[in-house]
């Protein structure tokens, strides 16, 4: 895991912090992947034959209009979807303190998101195998939050339990 500088207060404890597993993040929705794929090969076949037809013909130019955004929209729900995933997993960090959890998530930016562990208050679960699992938390005062792809969450998940017990 790259080392992570997380923006501690003063008297904060680091209590865990992880990243998700590469090939679970990457791969998660690899069934829109796999169909996006297939459209983007059909739609390239069309576009193909359609460039053909407009060089033979001169004419019926608008004709390509259709497939030209076939082929960039299923690239971008196939390949171009696993490729911007990958791409992005190399920035997404986690942490938890014993006040906030802090979440990395953005490609292009280096900016840190913090959630109060005193406005947490429920989990739900996602399992991908025994110890693979994506975490959907729930604060008060702010839309849901998803941890993809925790290898090993355990130590996070006693951490979560306490928070609920506490309040």
């Amino acid at each position: 895991m790259k080392n992570c500088e997380w923006p501690l207060r003063d008297n904060e404890q680091l209590l865990w912090q992880g990243r998700p597993a590469p090939r679970c993040y990457v791969f998660r929705h690899w069934l829109h992947a796999l169909l996006g794929t297939v459209l983007f090969l059909a739609s390239s076949f069309w576009l193909m034959v359609g460039i053909h037809l407009v060089r033979t013909q001169n004419q019926y130019v608008w004709l390509l209009a259709i497939p030209v955004l076939l082929v960039v929209g299923s690239f971008m729900i196939g390949p171009g979807q696993i490729l911007l995933a990958r791409l992005r997993w190399e920035q997404i960090a986690y942490a938890l303190t014993d006040q906030r959890l802090l979440v990395r998530n953005r490609l292009f930016s280096r900016r840190i998101s913090s959630y109060s562990r005193n406005d947490f208050y429920r989990f739900k679960r996602k399992r991908y195998g025994k110890n693979l699992l994506s975490l959907r938390l729930f604060f008060h005062n702010s839309r849901p939050l998803t941890l993809e792809c925790l290898e090993h969450p355990e130590l996070l998940l006693s951490h979560l339990v306490k928070s609920q017990r506490a309040r």
